[in-house]
């Protein structure tokens, strides 16, 4: 499982982080990162994805990848 992020930076220290999205894959993680700095971002925010392990299904004996 991936987490697309939102990082705020403020006086060269971060502000807050915010997730922007979770995907199962790196490929459309990243994807949705170059579409949301494609059509522009604030200065002082910065997008990174970010892979989260360890993540079970819902029903709780299925592993994510």
């Amino acid at each position: 499982m991936w987490l697309l992020l939102f990082i705020f930076i403020s006086n060269s220290q971060f502000d807050r982080i915010e997730i922007a999205g979770v995907y199962y894959s790196e490929d459309e993680c990243k994807s949705k990162g170059d579409y949301a700095a494609s059509i522009g971002i604030p200065q002082g925010l910065t997008l990174s994805c970010i892979k989260l392990n360890g993540v079970r299904g819902a029903n709780g004996n299925q592993k994510l990848h």
